[in-house]
């Protein structure tokens, strides 16, 4: 079980009356609570998803520099690269 912290906001008018809105037509929501926290979820996830985003493209960056064609590698390269990895880490399958 989870419990709820309470914390306190100010909005403008205009705003709530757009939420407000939003709840009566779209009636996805019960309470202005409950849109609030599903639109602070998004938005953490949102920001998470952007950082993600961000490593994978300075990985896809150093990769280039490092010579890497942008084409994924065949079967074989995949091999070679794995066992190059574990032989510099002192393991193998083999």
């Amino acid at each position: 079980m989870f419990f709820l912290k309470q914390f306190v906001m100010n909005v403008e008018p205009k705003l709530i009356k757009e939420v407000d809105k939003i709840i009566k037509a779209q009636k996805l929501y019960s309470s202005r609570n409950e849109f609030v926290r599903d639109a602070i979820r998004s938005k953490v996830s949102e920001c998470k998803w952007a950082s993600v985003r961000k490593q994978l493209k300075a990985i896809g960056e150093n990769a280039l520099k490092k010579g890497w064609n942008g084409e994924l590698p065949t079967r074989e390269e995949r091999a070679k690269i794995a066992d190059e990895y574990l032989k510099e880490r002192g393991l193998s399958f083999k």
